[in-house]
């Protein structure tokens, strides 16, 4: 009887410990940590309020105030937040994707690594495999303002695609689904003409965004 006794703990002992595992395994894993946060000056992660060294993750908003600021890297990537600038991050092939809902953010990729920023319906993102920087601001749900400032970018509506090329300053119209089709002028392409680029500046537009674009690439950074 003892030893029917014992052997019948033993089975009730290793069946336990064989579900323990399984009981303690969490529900689903963490996410994967897209990027971290260099530089913060009155912005958020979510949230929290952050600082430099904060792990950002997919799905994060990142905010900044009236006067702060925000410098976050993703791999080899880099995006810089201005004031009152809101985006939700997420992660993309070789890079980052970010959803830009106000303010104006700067975006840069080395040769090789991309970005795509998506605002107002249009989606920007690098031409090509060389190194890029662009600077996109929210004016409205159907407006916004680019700036490619190194390397050449395509801004995409539907089907409609147009290349930006590096240097060139451009105001961006989303027009609705029913925009009237009569032609308005030799910037407005497409059968539905709901993509519209019109040139506002060359170099000179270029200038703001040099020393954000040295920022990004110095070897000195975080």
């Amino acid at each position: 009887m003892r030893s029917l006794y014992k052997v019948g703990i033993a089975i009730v002992l290793s069946t336990s410990m064989v579900g323990l595992p399984a009981m303690a395994a969490p529900a689903s894993p963490a996410s994967a940590p897209l990027g971290v946060v260099l530089q913060a000056d009155r912005a958020t992660v979510g949230a929290d309020i952050t600082s430099g060294g904060a792990t950002i993750y997919d799905g994060d908003r990142l905010s900044t105030g009236g006067a702060g600021t925000l410098r976050a890297r993703f791999g080899s990537s880099q995006m810089y937040l201005r004031a009152s600038t809101s985006t939700t991050v997420h992660t993309l092939l070789n890079g980052f994707s970010a959803n830009l809902g106000a303010g104006t953010v700067v975006a840069s990729a080395p040769e090789g690594q991309t970005f795509e920023l998506q605002a107002a319906g249009a989606t920007i993102r690098p031409a090509g495999p060389q190194a890029t920087q662009a600077e996109v601001t929210y004016v409205s749900p159907t407006q916004l303002l680019l700036t490619a400032n190194r390397g050449s970018v395509r801004v995409a509506v539907g089907d409609e695609v147009k290349t930006v090329d590096a240097g060139s300053s451009y105001r961006v119209d989303v027009a609705p689904e029913d925009a009237d089709p009569t032609p308005q002028g030799p910037y407005h392409t497409g059968h539905s003409h709901r993509l519209a680029l019109i040139l506002i500046g060359g170099a000179v537009a270029v200038g703001t965004g040099v020393g954000i674009w040295r920022a990004l690439v110095s070897p000195s950074a975080p």
